[in-house]
């Protein structure tokens, strides 16, 4: 027959032979034993080589049992001892075999098949054989407990190592943990009359109650303490009955709010002594340059040659421009501090635009030019909108054709065109709501790509851009601009040099319904 291990059986050492069948029974006995074992387990022959494995080992080493037998148990596994040298004179398996009386247990590293190193914890014990005493090694692989380990001090690192006060509270409120940054306010601001830190809430008791019994965080706890403020946040760990507490620190974001608050009543104070101050000027410089122009049209009635007319045009026309540049400042400062507010009212189109037009039909006969009104029949005849800022931007768009434009014509058109629905979300209108789509063409001299691209910038016109009589920009436009923007609409040009200029801009108007209209509409 075949030995399967001659260690265990084979061999009587009071002399003679062991029947096949008792060896047979005795390796069988064995073997039941390991894998009976929870364990992984080895069984080591009275020389100290492998005589036997169960499955659990050769799943954990990697090698098979046949591969192991034989072999020195110590220099198979390359056993790593935990707090000693690393000799064979300090591996438990001589010493048991040696019968000095010990049980050896600890824990040690063994080299796996594929080099990997297991963590791992032994207890080797005798074992009495037929040859002699040997000894089973059974160990428990530590790797997941390690790995347990490494993250438990991980996280408990990161406690320890965060900027964030972390304290621990258990069901009466009192500190039973601290991480450094919590001990350092503990240092700064104390403890009150309960014995609990003052950087805490002071309903701190109630708090951790109400957490532990609701069974649900609680945060947004502000508190203030030493011209300190903090936020605190609360979370129950019901497996410990304990609440842990987090804290934010808002001082600089408490301070930078308190800045702001501050500078934005100063900049309101401010704005109000500007608009204040521009007010008074405009009457203290308009009252002046009135009397001037009074004069000044008097003094052309009383007779004068030639040359002193021409003296009173003069004056004249300068008074206006300055007056008109006065106009614009105040205009563009009141848009600049939001003050200007749209106000609707309902009232006739077509007379609103027959007045603004008519006004500066003396100044374009005056240079010999055609003014031209056209509105849409689909006009309606009653709208509802803001009619002083939509007379100030006409007025602006047509000042600026009539300046430019030599000779030819002028046309306003004036149509309608309707407005998506998706356009009326957000912004007050109603379903009788439309666009109203203005255009004033002029035969002038027209303007280059690139000062169209200024035209309605704020910026070019305080860097010197249309202060020539050549040039097609001016303060006119920039309010134009804001004020059709802040009526919700656009404005636009399109122009080629000595081609003309088209202008044109559109506003989201509502139509004005009468209370006839609707009666016989029902």
């Amino acid at each position: 027959m075949t030995h399967l291990n001659p260690s265990i059986g084979g061999h009587n050492p009071v002399g003679g032979t062991i029947p096949p069948a008792i060896e047979k029974g005795i390796v069988a006995i064995t073997q039941l034993l390991l894998e009976a074992l929870p364990l992984s387990a080895l069984v080591i022959d009275p020389k100290g080589k492998i005589a036997m494995l169960n499955p659990q080992a050769e799943l954990l080493l990697g090698w098979g049992a046949s591969l192991l037998r034989g072999k020195s148990a110590h220099e198979a596994l390359e056993c790593h001892f935990k707090d000693s040298v690393n000799t064979a004179d300090n591996c438990p398996i001589p010493k048991v075999l040696g019968d000095e009386g010990l049980v050896p247990s600890g824990q040690m590293v063994v080299r796996c098949r594929d080099k990997s190193l297991r963590p791992v914890e032994y207890r080797c014990v005798p074992y009495p054989m037929l040859a002699g005493i040997g000894a089973i090694l059974a160990f428990q692989d530590l790797t997941g407990q390690v790995d347990l380990e490494r993250d438990l001090r991980r996280l408990a690192s990161i406690a320890e190592e965060s900027p964030i006060p972390l304290v621990e509270l258990n069901e009466d409120a009192n500190p039973i943990y601290a991480n450094p940054a919590m001990m350092s306010l503990m240092e700064r601001f104390g403890f009150g009359s309960d014995g609990r830190p003052l950087a805490l809430p002071a309903n701190i008791a109630k708090l951790t109650t109400k957490c532990l019994q609701s069974h649900k965080e609680i945060s947004g706890i502000e508190v203030s303490v030493g011209g300190n403020y903090y936020e605190w946040k609360l979370v129950p760990v019901m497996r410990e009955k304990i609440v842990r507490g987090y804290g934010i620190d808002l001082t600089a974001r408490h301070r930078a709010e308190l800045e702001l608050t501050q500078a934005k009543a100063k900049a309101e104070v401010a704005s109000q002594a500007k608009s204040k101050f521009l007010s008074n000027m405009s009457e203290e410089i308009g009252t002046p340059i009135g009397d001037i122009l009074n004069r000044a049209d008097l003094l052309a009635a009383t007779g004068l040659n030639d040359q002193q007319m021409e003296y009173i045009k003069t004056i004249g026309s300068c008074s206006k421009s300055l007056m008109t540049s006065i106009d614009d400042i105040l205009a563009m400062a009141a848009l600049e501090e939001k003050s200007v507010r749209v106000e609707k009212t309902r009232f006739d189109f077509r007379n609103f635009v027959g007045k603004t037009t008519t006004a500066f039909l003396p100044r374009a006969k005056e240079k010999g030019l055609q003014l031209t009104v056209t509105i849409s029949n689909q006009v309606p005849a009653k709208v509802y909108c803001d009619s002083n800022r939509l007379g100030q931007v006409l007025y602006n768009l047509l000042t600026n054709a009539i300046k430019f434009t030599e000779r030819g014509e002028i046309i306003v058109e004036v149509d309608r065109d309707t407005i998506s629905p998706g356009a009326l979300a957000g912004n007050g209108e109603t379903k009788d709501s439309f666009y109203l789509f203005f255009t004033i063409r002029d035969t002038g001299i027209g303007i280059s790509q690139e000062e169209q691209q200024a035209m309605f910038d704020r910026f070019a016109q305080a860097n010197g851009l249309g202060s020539s009589s050549d040039e097609r920009a001016g303060w006119g436009l920039v309010i134009s601009k804001h004020i059709v923007e802040l009526m919700g609409g656009t404005i636009g040009i399109e122009s080629e040099p000595e081609r003309g200029s088209k202008f044109w801009f559109s506003l989201p108007i509502r139509e004005e319904i009468g209370k006839s209209a609707k009666k016989s509409t029902k």
